[in-house]
């Protein structure tokens, strides 16, 4: 049995550049396989440049935040 075969395998522990709270981040998971890939894409200009994920509720936070600027976000 390799370590790949392990469900964990790769999920690392990780602090989010916003808020510094701890959660489970996958980013390094073989095969990929993270809690984010269910959430939309964000925009190349609102990822990190070093890399670092954010956790789960400021990413929800970010992605409807992208998609409100998206759709325009005319209510006048």
């Amino acid at each position: 049995m390799t370590a790949s075969a392990s469900p964990a395998a790769g999920i690392k522990s990780a602090r989010c550049p916003r808020c510094g709270s701890s959660f489970d981040c996958g980013r390094d998971s073989e095969p990929f396989d993270c809690w984010c890939s269910a959430l939309p894409a964000l925009p190349a200009d609102q990822l990190d440049p070093r890399g670092r994920c954010l956790c789960p509720a400021c990413l929800a936070d970010a992605a409807a935040l992208a998609a409100r600027a998206s759709r325009g976000g005319s209510g006048a």
